[in-house]
């Protein structure tokens, strides 16, 4: 069996994969010389105000929570909390109010998914190597074990006197990927919105982005999307929005092929496999960061069909990019799209 690595498109930075921030002023913003790679993904913070200062403390601040971040819910991190509670699987363990958070809303996201989502799928894409990249084609016998382990009712918490323990069953693992970005945008833009000394900001992290405030004195963002198909800098279309969160999923960000089949790394647990539709990708945009990082994540699982009810339950908003080069964008975001690759269209 011959094993071929692609490139693993990483959404990453604002000039970067994904989605990526274009024609936004760069006056009164600290700017490291060092970008910092947390979470997997170069991770990116602009702040803008009158006060460099405030401007750069507030810019480390938010880095630093970010950090913090991945130290809760972190899979492959062994100093993280969730690793820690992922290695001692089939007994009760001590969690935080901060990790059961994060794990019950991402459950409570993904139970409208009809099963082919959910917060325990860290069995199905460990044995296919996604978490690692290093990529492998499983057996059916191990998809169809690894799948009896993806089942978050069987997820049991319990809380008394303050002390929340969770339980799953042996060989079951949390995995949060699929919301980690988000979750991470949503903690640094906490950090910087609370000080109320700056215009506006920037923060990305990987394929999500926050945009808040203004900048220059206007509210208006210049947000471009990728080209799944050009190199990690091109966009073949931008958004135009106001204070709001940006995620992007695609099947381009980490592929691998065996014997001439290309795998990719969204996977759905009906299948146990990559998920095979007519959608190269997804952008959503949301109020916070988690959902938009876990819609985006849905509605490519999902297709444009069965996500359109979800997403007006969460007013979300969203751009299906299919793998003809067709567009098709939710009314919310059709006066605010602008193609810029004529090889790109609207349904």
């Amino acid at each position: 069996m011959k094993i071929k690595k692609a490139s693993a498109a990483l959404a990453v930075t604002l000039v970067g994969l994904g989605v990526i921030l274009c024609s936004c002023s760069r006056v009164n913003t600290e700017n490291a010389d060092a970008v910092p790679v947390i979470m997997g993904s170069t991770v990116s913070v602009d702040v803008y105000g009158s006060d460099k200062k405030e401007n750069a403390r507030l810019k480390e601040e938010a880095v630093e929570e970010i950090k913090r971040v991945d130290l809760v819910i972190s899979k492959n991190n062994e100093q993280s909390e969730l690793y820690k509670i992922n290695q001692n699987s089939g007994k009760e363990n001590k969690i935080s109010d901060e990790l059961l958070d994060y794990i019950t809303e991402t459950s409570g996201i993904y139970s409208v998914s009809n099963g082919r989502l959910s917060a325990t799928s860290g069995a199905l894409t460990e044995l296919w190597g996604v978490d690692t990249e290093q990529f492998r084609l499983p057996e059916e016998s191990e998809i169809q074990n690894a799948l009896s382990l993806c089942d978050d009712s069987k997820i049991k918490i319990t809380g008394e006197d303050a002390l929340n323990t969770v339980f799953v069953p042996e060989g079951a693992i949390f995995n949060l990927g699929s919301v980690g970005k988000g979750i991470a945008c949503d903690r640094a833009a906490r950090v910087i919105s609370q000080s109320g000394d700056c215009e506006g900001a920037v923060v990305s992290v990987g394929g999500s982005v926050a945009v808040l405030g203004s900048h220059e004195g206007s509210g208006v963002w210049k947000v471009g999307i990728r080209d799944p198909y050009g190199k990690s800098s091109d966009i073949f279309a931008s958004l135009s929005v106001e204070e709001c969160f940006i995620s992007t999923s695609g099947n381009y960000e980490k592929k691998f092929e065996i014997d001439g089949k290309t795998y990719h790394h969204i996977l759905d647990l009906k299948t146990g496999y990559p998920v095979e539709n007519d959608l190269c990708a997804v952008t959503v945009a949301a109020k916070s960061g988690f959902e938009s990082d876990a819609l985006s994540t849905m509605c490519y699982v999902l297709g444009e069909e069965e996500s359109k009810k979800i997403l007006e339950t969460y007013e979300a908003e969203a751009v299906f990019i299919y793998s003809d080069k067709k567009l098709s964008v939710t009314d919310g975001l059709k006066d605010k799209i602008e193609i810029s690759n004529k090889d790109y269209t609207l349904k």
